[in-house]
């Protein structure tokens, strides 16, 4: 092949009679030679792939980074542990810190599987007995449906029936401060509790013997001056039965009473007949209560 031929072959235009065809255009051939074998195009699909992989791999970086950090300071916001004691029975619960938590009969604890910066529990229904680890770098506060209590480290409990027109936590040991969002309610110590009426709003603060106010969880219910509402609700969740009595009727009546959970229906009915002058029928699950009530 001449060199006419090679430049050809490349879609050149030879060299004409007047220039030197044993120098090649170096420049033009090269050029041609990068559009014959597509290097040009093949270099840019090359760094087009390179960027789009690193683009990715740097999104995945951070994202995973975000949440990282993300779990770091919200760690077990998603895993929620949902623990209920049915009517008729007592759950004692370890939470993650290891402070330990008693429920009382048809009640409702919600709880993260592990704790952040800070121990933040919810009774969604029922009572609760909180006996809790201290630690001051981390608050530990019960949410119920009216109340927000936060302590450091102490015992109480938090009685929040959605059933009943009032909630009221009491101080077992330490201090305690109850607040209804950022209202602050109380601040409580030893053998204090303070009962907050939903229907007005106002909260009432008592001296009391706390520890009788739990003796339920060895399966003896001590209710002092409690309303006949409360009273009634404490022998529903502990026998499984539901009561049907006029509320407006005993809306005023306050009671106490004591009793252990080992006796029967019967027997503790027959207490209340005693102590507030009711007539009561027993149809298997079904309490009717009659009388004259408070009025």
């Amino acid at each position: 092949m001449d060199i006419d031929d090679l430049y050809k072959s490349l879609g050149l235009e030879p060299p004409s009679d007047g220039e030197n065809k044993h120098e090649p255009k170096g420049e033009e051939i090269k050029a041609r030679i990068d559009k014959t074998l597509n290097f040009n195009k093949n270099r840019n699909i090359f760094f087009r792939k390179w960027y789009a992989v690193a683009a990715s791999l740097t999104f995945i970086i951070l994202s995973a980074a975000g949440i990282y950090i993300y779990n770091l300071n919200n760690s077990g916001s998603e895993d929620m542990i949902t623990i209920t004691a049915p009517t008729g029975a007592t759950r004692e619960i370890i939470l993650p810190d290891g402070s330990h938590v008693w429920l009382n009969a048809a009640s409702v604890l919600r709880y993260p599987a592990s704790f952040g910066k800070t121990r933040e529990v919810f009774l969604e229904e029922g009572e609760g007995f909180f006996q809790v680890k201290r630690d001051t770098t981390a608050p530990f506060t019960v949410h119920s449906s009216h109340l927000d209590t936060r302590v450091l480290g102490t015992s109480f409990r938090v009685k929040a029936y959605t059933k009943l027109a009032h909630e009221i936590v009491t101080v077992v040991s330490g201090k305690v401060a109850v607040s209804r969002g950022a209202e602050p309610l109380a601040l409580l110590e030893k053998d204090q509790e303070v009962i907050f009426d939903k229907n007005s709003g106002n909260e009432k603060e008592m001296l009391v013997e706390a520890t009788e106010s739990v003796d339920w969880k060895s399966g003896n219910v001590i209710l002092k001056s409690v309303r006949f509402e409360d009273l009634i609700l404490a022998v529903e969740n502990a026998y499984q039965v539901s009561i049907h009595f006029d509320r407006q009727k005993f809306k005023e009546c306050e009671n106490s009473i004591r009793f252990s959970t080992h006796q029967s229906l019967e027997s503790v009915m027959d207490l209340v007949s005693d102590i507030q002058g009711i007539r009561y029928e027993i149809n298997g699950k079904e309490v009717n209560v009659s009388g004259e009530g408070c009025q």
